[in-house]
């Protein structure tokens, strides 16, 4: 337990988890600035010389940290749609699979039309059904089974999904497996990828916890008994909002907006980190095969049912036959002739007649 501590402190726990935390706890601070509970916070946050007392509130944002990267799985769950609430929204559901339908019937109706039309299909439309295609594979996971009911959802899929397509291979259960032929600088490479859209994604969530606890605040902070409809109802509602009321509204707009935003660039990082994962299936299953004593079959087809079985393996516990794997046997080749000095000498100078 303790040789994993340093791993709490490195650079993927503090862009991933530390800096949303902070930005969270100093924002909750600034929006309630006036009240008793937010001053000692305010105050050692803007302390220069008081390292003992910016230790402690580091400390205090570290250990919520922490909270944070453990509810870190569950909170990703939800984005993608696995979980409540966001699983119950049928709307969503319904409106990635019409955004689906809508780009892969375009794509299919270029298609069709450029075999039928050949060489005099536009270039334009060329380059537009390689992008169509593009984004179909990047965007979406290839079989609608699979569609969830988030663009984060649908785009974390499409990759999870890569080396069952490609290869046979479930890269869930056999990510870790990866995990000990991949090289170190590699690793670091994709959990910095990862760090980024947990970075995105908890700055999302934070801003959207913000905008729902102004929304909340927001009634609280009026003074509904400074209503006066003498000059204009509008000018009378105003006249019921102080400083703090205004700072509470603002919030509340602000942040959504923040958060929708994040979350829009949380999908295109997603799409980076999907690119390291794939290349990680391309460039390590074959040593995976081999770290695991295999050596993998020559066609496309029996190497899919190695990765299936593997897979099956690591998921249902299910033994492989190693004696189904084993390496091709190599054919038995006929002796090569032997000469002696002689017979290499005739045959040279018949050669050279």
């Amino acid at each position: 337990m303790l040789s994993s501590l340093p791993k709490l402190a490195d650079k993927a726990f503090i862009i991933g988890f530390f800096i949303p935390t902070l930005l969270f706890v100093l924002a909750i601070a600034g929006l309630f600035h006036g009240h008793a509970w937010t001053k000692p916070i305010l105050d050692i946050a803007s302390a220069s010389k008081d390292w003992d007392k910016l230790a402690y509130f580091a400390l205090g944002v570290w250990v919520l940290s922490l909270l944070v990267m453990m509810f870190n799985h569950i909170e990703m769950q939800i984005l993608e749609g696995y979980r409540w609430p966001v699983s119950k929204i049928a709307h969503l559901k319904r409106k990635e699979q019409q955004r689906y339908d809508a780009m892969n019937d375009r794509f299919l109706r270029l298609n069709a039309e450029w075999k039928n039309l050949g060489n005099a299909f536009p270039e334009d439309r060329k380059i537009e059904v390689g992008r169509l295609r593009r984004q179909l594979v990047e965007q979406f996971p290839t079989e609608t089974r699979f569609q969830l009911p988030t663009r984060f959802g649908n785009a974390v899929r499409a990759f999870e999904v890569y080396s069952s397509q490609v290869y046979g291979a479930d890269s869930i259960p056999l990510w870790i497996h990866l995990g000990a032929v991949i090289p170190a600088d590699f690793q670091s490479s994709i959990a910095d990828a990862r760090a980024q859209v947990n970075c995105a994604v908890n700055i999302s969530v934070f801003a959207a916890v913000i905008s729902v606890i102004s929304i909340v605040g927001f009634p609280f902070s009026i003074h509904w008994g400074a209503y006066s409809a003498a000059n204009s109802p509008i000018w009378g509602l105003v006249g019921m909002l102080d400083r703090n009321s205004v700072i509470f509204l603002a919030s509340a707009l602000v942040a959504a907006g923040i958060s929708r935003g994040v979350y829009l660039f949380a999908i295109e990082l997603v799409y980076a980190w999907g690119k390291m994962v794939k290349a990680a299936v391309d460039c390590y299953l074959p040593a995976l095969a081999k770290q695991l004593g295999y050596e993998l079959p020559p066609t496309s087809d029996q190497r899919k049912a190695f990765w299936s079985a593997l897979s099956q393996q690591a998921i249902y516990w299910t033994p492989m036959k190693p004696e189904q794997w084993k390496p091709p046997e190599k054919k038995a080749t006929a002796d090569k002739p032997t000469y002696t000095v002689n017979e290499i000498t005739e045959i040279l100078t018949l050669n050279t007649r």
